[in-house]
């Protein structure tokens, strides 16, 4: 700001303010003209803070989701929750399939039968009266990982699914609900959902309670098309959900060697272009022995290759949502 422009700022100040202008640079021994840059650009930087607490909400809601079975949605969904938990973010999980090995990863059988598991909660949540239990009822801290909790499965939700479809308005936007109020809470950074592999009501449902959509994609024709499903579907859901976004797609179990990848690799790229993420994961034996152990891959075998790749996926995710 020139010279003859502060001059005059200073003249518009209240008196009050000038006052108090001359107090700050007296006591912190600056010229008033560095007093108030300061302030413009703290008030600037608070504005900024607003604005993207605006844009992303606390506990941004991400479906990792997909038609085809088998393409590591789930360790997918289990490792980006431990790598954001590690970093210092609080994590609620959903797992909403199920078999329920999401739960398995997390501490929780999925042949239990606890009351406080998703299915009740849908029930909860769609029951036609005023009164009904709080959100952190249905919240359990995960066994061994700090900074994660989840709404566990069981193999009873396929019941409670039935319900819910049998409920259109309510079925639609119950996940909706629950998620509203999970943020009431003010607790949780991100909320990751886990869902089963198909593209239906309840899939539906979850996604027009989302933020974003993470799509894994086996380097297969097979899976190509049903990467392409999933992004069909999600233009359904918009239709409820506008807000929804697609924040990527990124190819799994990939040993870049074989004739497979090397001829669906440029599809995939080409066909979504800047949607497709850099990073691949590999396919890595490590996956099924975690899985065997019950435990994310990237808790079990933090030094490994796939969980650096998964640290870099998380990594390119992050920077996506706060572009």
């Amino acid at each position: 700001m020139a010279l003859k422009n502060r001059k005059t700022l200073f003249t518009t100040l209240s008196k009050d303010s000038a006052q108090q202008l001359d107090t700050l640079a007296s006591k912190t021994g600056k010229p008033k003209t560095r007093v108030l840059d300061e302030a413009v650009e703290t008030l600037y930087k608070q504005k900024e803070v607003e604005d993207m607490e605006q844009q992303h909400p606390q506990g941004t809601a991400i479906t990792i989701a997909t038609n085809k079975g088998g393409a590591g949605k789930t360790t997918s969904t289990a490792a980006i929750a431990d790598i954001l938990a590690k970093k210092g973010n609080r994590i609620l999980l959903i797992d909403a399939d199920p078999q329920g090995n999401l739960s398995k990863r997390f501490g929780f059988a999925p042949n239990a039968f606890p009351e406080n598991y998703l299915g009740e909660l849908i029930q909860d949540r769609m029951d036609h009266r005023d009164a009904h239990r709080d959100i952190s009822y249905y919240i359990n801290p995960s066994e061994g990982y700090s900074n994660i909790d989840i709404i566990v499965s069981n193999l009873r939700l396929d019941g409670d699914y039935s319900a819910m479809n049998a409920e259109s308005i309510k079925g639609t936007t119950v996940f909706r609900t629950i998620i509203e109020d999970v943020r009431a809470l003010d607790v949780y950074d991100y909320i990751l959902i886990d869902t089963r592999p198909s593209l239906n009501n309840e899939v539906g449902a979850v996604l027009v309670a989302s933020d974003y959509v993470m799509i894994p994609v086996e380097p297969t024709e097979d899976a190509i098309f049903g990467a392409d499903a999933t992004i069909k579907f999600m233009a359904t859901c918009r239709r409820m959900n506008p807000a929804l976004k697609l924040l990527g797609i990124f190819m799994t179990k990939v040993y870049n060697r074989t004739k497979s990848f090397q001829e669906a690799a440029p599809v995939i790229r080409d066909s979504w272009e800047s949607s497709v993420f850099k990073t691949i994961i590999p396919r890595s034996q490590d996956v099924d022995n975690a899985g065997n152990e019950g435990k994310p891959v990237t808790t079990m075998f933090p030094n490994k290759k796939i969980t650096k790749k998964y640290e870099q996926l998380v990594e390119e995710a992050v920077n996506r949502i706060h572009a």
